[in-house]
């Protein structure tokens, strides 16, 4: 078993490796040269863009630069849903990868961190993955692979993903529709909601931790009760 997953990721490595020379990784954000890409190569071109999207997220690229581009190319609807697809399927690569191969390396490597992470994320799976989604400083990898690595179940580690992803999703995605259109509104319509989601992110988190210290004198007033 031990050689079979020093095989798998020797061939996720080498196929890594592969994706470097990639012209599509090299010009991911280059909006101009994408659209004269997927020009010359029609249907495969988007089909090349959506794969190497999804290599670029899972290697911890941010999601911001898919969702402004995709908004530019593919304007708010489809922009929308082609981010939250690629986004979706590379947090599925990331957790799988850590599930069946990563595991038992972090766990030894980081004991301590894996632990603390895992009792994090053991209670109310849903609320604890849908904060870190929408804190707009934390890594998206380091979630899919601690989640996978400490087997964070499958239903609310997607759900609160997807609903984790919507609001950047959407602000970035106008942006980038709003770069290409005319009208001018697109964009302000993005800042304005770009606060706003800041604004309640802030206050989400500010009850989290107001429960979680509640919850840690509760437990110490019933320890010192008995």
């Amino acid at each position: 078993m031990k050689w079979l997953k020093l095989a798998a990721l020797i061939v996720i490595i080498l196929l890594l490796i592969s994706q470097l020379n990639n012209p599509v990784i090299a010009h991911i954000a280059d909006k101009n040269w994408l659209v004269d890409y997927i020009g010359q190569n029609g249907i495969k071109g988007d089909v090349i863009l959506l794969v190497t999207s999804i290599f670029f997220l899972a290697i911890s690229g941010p999601k911001q630069v898919i969702a402004l581009v995709f908004g530019y190319l593919y304007h708010i609807y489809l922009g929308t849903l082609l981010t939250i697809a690629v986004c979706v399927v590379a947090a599925s690569i990331n957790y799988t990868v850590a599930h069946f191969l990563l595991a038992n390396i972090l766990f030894k490597r980081f004991p301590n961190r894996m632990r603390k992470f895992n009792a994090f994320a053991s209670r109310a799976p849903f609320t604890k993955i849908l904060l870190l989604r929408l804190f707009p400083i934390g890594n998206n990898v380091v979630t899919n692979v601690l989640s996978g690595s400490v087997r964070v179940p499958l239903v609310p580690f997607f759900c609160a993903s997807i609903l984790g992803y919507l609001p950047q999703t959407i602000i970035f995605v106008l942006a980038g529709a709003g770069i290409k259109s005319p009208d001018s509104n697109l964009i302000y319509v993005s800042v304005g909601l770009g606060v706003v989601s800041t604004i309640l992110t802030s206050l989400i988190y500010r009850d989290h931790v107001k429960q979680q210290v509640e919850s840690l004198n509760q437990e110490s007033n019933l320890d010192e009760a008995s």
